[in-house]
């Protein structure tokens, strides 16, 4: 094989790898299905849609333990919930902030 044949087939195999690599690091985290996190309601807000959760870690966010008040995608989602409950819940990023996606009462 010539160096000039070593050569494009190098090209070519990057040239293939780095097509079917995501855009982003972030883009790779998201197409994994996550856990859902885990913690416990500290206050409900329906009317305005929101809630506030003293949760575990958070990984994928970069969070530690804290206590946060979130937006939910679904105020419908509140429903039957009340502070105490033990909940899991998935979090994600949008251009506003944080925003509740799912919600399950685990109690």
């Amino acid at each position: 094989m010539t160096r000039r044949s070593i050569v494009l087939t190098m090209v070519a195999m990057t040239a293939v790898g780095a097509s079917t690599a995501p855009a982003f690091a972030s883009d790779a985290g998201q197409a994994l299905d996550r856990p859902l996190s885990t913690g416990r309601v500290v206050k409900v807000e329906a009317d305005s849609g929101k809630i506030t959760i003293d949760h575990r870690p958070i990984w994928h966010l970069y969070m530690e333990s804290m206590t946060m008040i979130f937006r939910v995608k679904d105020p419908v989602m509140l429903v039957g919930l009340s502070p105490g409950d033990k909940i899991r819940f998935k979090v994600e990023r949008d251009n506003e902030g944080f925003v509740i996606t799912t919600i399950e009462n685990s109690n």
